[in-house]
């Protein structure tokens, strides 16, 4: 099964983007996928939220609150919104709900909030849950000036991790000003990540889910797609 998860350098680089191009991609190849964004803040009443993007991406067959099972409407760490909501996260919860969602998929796609470090209880980070569910990562850096240390540090919480980095996206769609380094941080991250992909997201204007997926393919996207054999507990346990 595949087994993506992504996270960004910082709030705002463009996971979503690129999780909906993943998903977008994984279907145009036949395949049955699932997507997930376990915690949502920043959701206000009647506004378009990350997981229900996700849902369309991934086709649309499972319930919403599957796909993004917990949201706080204050935009904070989740860890902080949860406690001020008075609603903890409960890992075991998202456990189950992860094992419903990859039943009978041949991929899931797991999308963070903000960074990897990011808390979402006091013991748990993204980084934990990530490696608890054995999710290949994503990285996706918003291309401009502090990219290069903000990829670095992130590629070295995941490898503490011991997060298997798929590979690492530089997005020029994420508001960024082209300058010196946004055309030269990209060809950097590649000398100094031997072995792991460094590719380029271009500002589009079609972000459609069909165009993003076309755009995936064209790129290279599936070279971050690699299959896995290592079974899940979480998901042996729930399914």
């Amino acid at each position: 099964m595949i087994r993506l998860g992504v996270t960004g350098t910082d709030t705002g680089v463009g996971k979503t983007v690129i999780a909906v191009a993943l998903l977008s991609m994984l279907r145009r190849r036949g395949l049955r996928v699932a997507a997930m964004k376990p915690v949502e803040t920043g959701v206000l009443p009647g506004a378009q939220t990350d997981a229900a993007r996700l849902l369309a991406a991934a086709g649309a067959e499972d319930r919403l609150d599957d796909v993004g099972p917990l949201a706080y409407a204050e935009a904070l760490a989740p860890l902080v919104a949860a406690g001020r909501a008075g609603r903890p996260v409960h890992v075991d919860t998202l456990d189950v709900v992860l094992g419903r969602l990859a039943a009978k998929r041949d991929a899931i796609v797991v999308e963070g909030a903000g960074g990897l470090l990011v808390p979402l209880t006091e013991e748990v980070s993204y980084a934990t849950l990530f490696a608890r569910w054995r999710l290949g990562l994503v990285i996706v850096a918003a291309n401009r000036l502090g990219a290069i240390n903000h990829v670095l540090l992130t590629v070295q919480a995941a490898r503490a991790a011991e997060l298997q980095v798929r590979g690492v996206v530089v997005n020029d769609g994420a508001g960024t000003v082209a300058d010196l380094a946004t055309a030269t941080n990209a060809a950097a991250l590649a000398r100094l990540l031997p072995g792991v992909p460094v590719l380029t997201w271009p500002r589009l204007t079609d972000t459609s889910d069909d165009a993003l997926g076309v755009q995936a393919e064209r790129l290279g996207l599936g070279r971050l797609i690699v299959p896995t054999s290592t079974p899940l507990n979480t998901m042996e346990r729930t399914t």
